[in-house]
């Protein structure tokens, strides 16, 4: 079966390609305000397209971009060891793609996101202007057992093309990242449901997938970030996590919030692990804050 990754009809209007460095990026850009703009980072395994309930809310305001990181939807897939300094690197050659003259954005990253976005603001803090940080990064080293299996070289492939045996427990598989998969609006599941479909069936995105999973679960037994680091951030940070997070507990947000000097915390009830889908209008008034 040859995955479609559709573009949502509401996106449709802001899809370009951009090309950042040597890599080819699918990316919605969506307005043209020129002050402050957003640039979106989804997580692994996701999308771009994770953000379709929020950048309608955001776009009369605000410039907002939005990449398919390399590796996963409609971007280029390269055969390589996917890391941290990898994707850090792929966002600023994109941001020097989009603005050449130079400019600084806001930062908003959802999970594996985050932790691009902190690694860019941490090394290239004259590129942004605030941080959010969404249910990302983990601080205290834990995931959630079901995706352990996933570490084990052949099993954790095996067990993900176990999923194309039945599109009723691809999406089940899911159910982990919310709250309650079933509140999200009908035609936002029925969205889930073919996007997970698509992911269990693209070679290119499991190969990615398990590149950067396998890093990052490793890596954070000793740290993704060093505590001076964080200590010596200076950007306005605001971290945002879902109460019922099953991926990275909120335990993992009160460490970085106190990592991060004068960061603030806010905690939204009745919210998983992607709060731009289960909360997009408490999201976009906390991104339009001035």
């Amino acid at each position: 079966m040859k995955p479609q990754f559709r573009v949502p009809p509401a996106l449709e209007p802001y899809r370009r390609e951009v090309r950042a460095g040597d890599l080819k990026l699918h990316v919605y850009d969506a307005s043209a305000h020129a002050a402050s703009p957003l640039l979106l980072l989804h997580g692994l395994g996701d999308e771009a397209d994770s953000w379709q309930r929020l950048i309608p809310l955001l776009a009369p305001h605000r410039r907002v971009i939005a990449p398919d990181l390399p590796g996963f939807g409609r971007s280029e897939h390269p055969r390589r060891a996917y890391t941290l300094a990898f994707f850090a690197r792929t966002v600023r050659g994109l941001l020097e793609a989009l603005f050449p003259a130079g400019a600084k954005v806001t930062l908003v990253g959802s999970s594996l996101g985050a932790a691009i976005a902190l690694r860019l603001a941490l090394d290239h803090p004259e590129h942004v202007e605030r941080l959010f940080l969404l249910d990302g990064p983990a601080m205290q080293g834990r995931f959630n057992p079901r995706l352990m299996l996933f570490l084990l070289p052949v099993l954790g492939e095996r067990t993900y093309n176990g999923f194309r045996r039945d599109q009723d427990l691809a999406y089940a598989s899911l159910r982990p990242y919310y709250h309650d998969l079933e509140a999200l609006p009908p035609e936002l599941r029925g969205f889930l449901r073919e996007r997970v479909w698509d992911r269990v069936w693209s070679d290119d995105q499991r190969r990615a997938y398990f590149s950067t999973f396998r890093w990052l679960v490793w890596k954070s037994l000793w740290g993704l970030f060093k505590p001076d680091e964080l200590a010596n951030l200076r950007l306005p940070t605001t971290i945002v996590w879902g109460r019922q997070d099953h991926v990275a507990p909120a335990g993992s947000a009160q460490a970085l919030a106190q990592a991060i000097p004068g960061s603030r915390l806010v905690l939204l009830d009745n919210c998983g692990h992607l709060p731009q889908q289960e909360k997009p209008e408490e999201l976009a008034r906390l991104l339009l804050e001035p």
